[in-house]
């Protein structure tokens, strides 16, 4: 019996549903395949078809403020290999044992990593000059066919080395790591700008990871370079810190080292920033150069069972063979930022904001009279000025010259707890700077009422504590008209052309003009005169401004100190504004107006003789003036005696003859004025020298006619006011004992003991 229409229609419609529902799940099914996990199979064929190899993009350059190149990336090789196609190609063994001692690795290290089940495998990261070209050697089949085919496999890969040219700053610029990530500084802080993007080339391979001979097609992705950044700080500038802190470390044994930073205060932006001892930043894993000038690395004496007190402590660690403790101890030690990182009572330096508020808030005046009896009852303590015996009758401005505990005792109990805080506030010291670098400490302060004793001791710098940066940045409002600057260090940054410029912020203002005013010209007289106590770091013509500091550290019975000086120049029109910092000093005398304030004078000068900033003389100050030797060989001994005398230089003759054959100075060189000359007659005498006297201790006038008894030239070098009686020598420029031509110049350093 035929179906019937009706059937036949039934049927086919439910075939074509079959077909429709199977073709839907056929689309469904692509369609997974394809969008869903269309990128995974993609990837998955690609990584079985084809091997990558990766291009390293150059990181950004890192420039001073006058474009010298600071930090810079140099194209290396890697060694890289293929252990597929060493396998199916090349030699393992031969490859290891030939590589060991090429690359100074074990054999069996390199033999690990040449047999791994990969298709990609480092070898050895940024190989040296002598390393590539010995490799090129053993893969070059015209020195040595079977060597070079046992090599299969095994290739080269462009990667990147970071150098510092200069190798300074190392605190500042930091340093990167294996992977050319950056580690610490600035090399941390700006590692996505300064990083780029890496690239990578792509060849094709069978499906056993082999490299396709007939098919060596590349593919390149290309890398982005990172961006070039610009700091503010001055090469040259920071040079001059570094030397005179390295000086500073060593001549007065500091424990703990030195730290220094220079800004401008007009702009906030950091010129330098040291601390010492510090690191090789082309090496920074290596401890020598911290050691060589690290005075205490750490000894633990408790397990040191002698029973004589002033016995040398036993080191717990063998300095020939320290553990890797030991080792990441002090790494972390001489990595240490100080300017940002480490928190300090500034002592006396802080007194500058206790007067700058004191003279906004009209609590005082410059002729506002105080008595100091040496002391100071407040509540129940009796708290002592630096001056036992008692500065007297006193004004307000003669107090900051003396640094007066007791008058700034009586600043701070006029401002009271709430002005106090809120100018301590306003001046950025219960906050961090946001410089532009890691690690920066918060303050230690007081969050809660303060007690009178509290106030008392507060106003001059002790108990609570501060960074460095943060005092910098207070003190250059203060100089600067009263505007609070946010510290500096980065100037701009390029990114393909594309200039970024990071400009000076004002953050608020704090004093008026009028007091900024009053407070450079304070702060310059405890510099200018002779009998203040930042006397030690008087320039001439520098026009030098600051306070002295000195602090205590620790338990108060330690006798650990800091000794400081914060200074600015010149007076009138700061350009600059210099603190140094010299932690736990070994000597007898540790006042920061003893030992800190002439160290920072003299960096003061070194940077403004740099930037061109003409030297202003006062009225009772004479330019020392030098005088070049003119050439009087084969003269006639009068005539020659006349050229010397009329560059008021005094002359000395040596032999009996009419005509001039030698002289001492040689021509060409500098002398001040009233130095000597000596004029041979006859021919010197090649072996004859002079001794130099030992001059430590001599006043200016015992130094300089000891000298020229010795037959030797005289000059004062250094800061400090050195033509008061109470001036004693402290450094010559050539040591006492050596051996030196007659007539030579000695520079002669002199200092005044002083306290803070």
């Amino acid at each position: 019996m035929k179906p019937s229409l009706n059937e036949i229609k039934k049927k086919t419609i439910f075939m074509v549903c079959i077909v429709a529902v199977l073709l839907a799940l056929l689309v469904l099914r692509v369609a997974y395949w394809q969008i869903i996990r269309g990128d995974e199979l993609s990837s998955k064929a690609k990584a079985q078809q084809q091997g990558s190899s990766i291009v390293t993009a150059s990181r950004g350059d890192i420039y001073d403020r006058n474009g010298k190149v600071l930090a810079e990336s140099a194209t290396v090789n890697t060694l890289i290999c293929n252990p597929k196609d060493i396998e199916a190609d090349g030699d393992s063994e031969v490859i290891a044992a030939r590589l060991a001692p090429v690359l100074n690795m074990d054999q069996n290290e390199i033999l690990k990593i040449i047999t791994k089940n990969s298709r990609y495998q480092v070898i050895k990261k940024r190989l040296t000059n002598e390393q590539t070209e010995a490799v090129k050697k053993l893969r070059d089949s015209d020195v040595d066919a079977t060597i070079a085919k046992a090599f299969k496999g095994v290739y080269f890969e462009n990667d990147s080395k970071r150098y510092y040219p200069f190798n300074v700053a190392p605190h500042i610029l930091g340093f990167t790591g294996y992977d050319n990530n950056g580690l610490q500084g600035i090399e941390l802080t700006f590692d996505d700008e300064l990083m780029g993007r890496n690239g990578s080339i792509e060849t094709n391979q069978s499906a056993k990871g082999t490299t396709l001979k007939d098919q060596q097609n590349e593919y390149l992705n290309s890398s982005q370079n990172g961006d070039d950044v610009v700091l503010t700080i001055d090469e040259t500038i920071q040079h001059f810190l570094e030397k005179h802190l390295e000086e500073a470390v060593t001549e007065n044994k500091l424990k703990e080292g030195a730290a220094g930073i220079i800004m401008n205060p007009k702009t906030g932006e950091i010129l330098a920033m040291a601390t010492k001892p510090d690191f090789d930043v082309n090496n920074p894993y290596d401890i020598d150069q911290f050691e060589k000038y690290a005075i205490d690395l750490g000894y633990d004496t408790s397990d040191d069972t002698s029973d004589d007190p002033d016995a040398t402590p036993k080191p717990t660690e063998d300095p020939n063979n320290l553990s890797d403790e030991a080792i990441a101890k002090i790494r972390n030690k001489m990595w240490r930022n100080k300017v940002i990182s480490d928190t300090y009572e500034p002592g006396s330096t802080f007194k500058i904001i206790t007067a700058a508020a004191a003279l906004e808030e009209h609590v005082v005046d410059l002729n506002s009279t105080f008595y100091c009896p040496g002391f100071k009852i407040v509540a129940d303590r009796k708290i002592g000025c630096a001056n036992k015996s008692g500065h007297g009758a006193q004004t307000f401005v003669e107090g900051v010259r003396n640094s007066c505990n007791p008058v700034f005792m009586e600043l701070g109990e006029r401002l009271g707890y709430e002005k106090f805080m809120e100018y301590f506030t306003a001046f950025g010291l219960t906050e961090k700077t946001n410089v532009e670098l890691v690690g920066e400490a918060s303050s230690i302060y007081y969050h809660n009422k303060m007690s009178e004793v509290d106030i008392a001791t507060s106003s001059f710098g002790q108990g609570f504590q501060i960074t460095p940066i943060q005092l910098v940045t207070a003190v250059s409002a203060v100089i600067n008209g009263g505007e609070r600057m946010k510290p500096q260090i980065v100037k701009e940054s390029n990114s393909n052309g594309i200039l970024k410029t990071y400009e000076p912020e004002v953050i608020s203002r704090v004093i008026s003009e009028e007091t900024s005013q009053q407070m450079r010209e304070i702060l310059e007289s405890v510099v200018s005169l002779p009998t203040s106590t930042g006397k030690n770091a008087y320039v001439k013509g520098c026009r030098i401004g600051g306070k002295t500091g000195t602090s205590e550290k620790g338990n108060r019975d330690e006798e650990k100190r800091i000794a400081s000086f914060i200074g600015f120049a010149p007076a009138n029109d700061p350009e600059i504004v210099c603190l140094i910092m010299l932690d736990e000093p070994q000597v007898d005398n540790k006042y920061g107006g003893t030992i800190a304030a002439p160290l920072a004078g003299e960096v003061i000068e070194d940077v403004l003789n740099y930037l061109g900033v003409e030297k202003q003389y006062t009225e009772n100050e004479e330019p020392d003036v030098k005088q070049e030797i003119p050439d009087v060989r084969t003269m006639d001994l009068t005539e020659a005696k006349k050229a010397i005398v009329d560059k008021k230089l005094n002359v000395q003759v040596r032999g009996d003859g009419d005509t001039v054959v030698d002289q001492l100075p040689k021509p060409g060189t500098m002398l001040n004025e009233d130095s000597t000359v000596i004029l041979y007659t006859e021919e010197i005498d090649k072996t004859h020298t002079v001794t130099v006297p030992n001059l430590k201790g001599m006043s200016v006038d015992n130094a300089k006619y000891t000298l020229e008894m010795s037959g030797l030239n005289f000059e004062i070098v250094g800061a400090g006011h050195s033509e008061v009686s109470s001036a004693y020598a402290v450094n010559q420029s050539i040591a006492a004992g050596e051996e030196v031509t007659p007539a030579t110049v000695i520079g002669v350093e002199f200092r005044q003991v002083t306290s803070d």
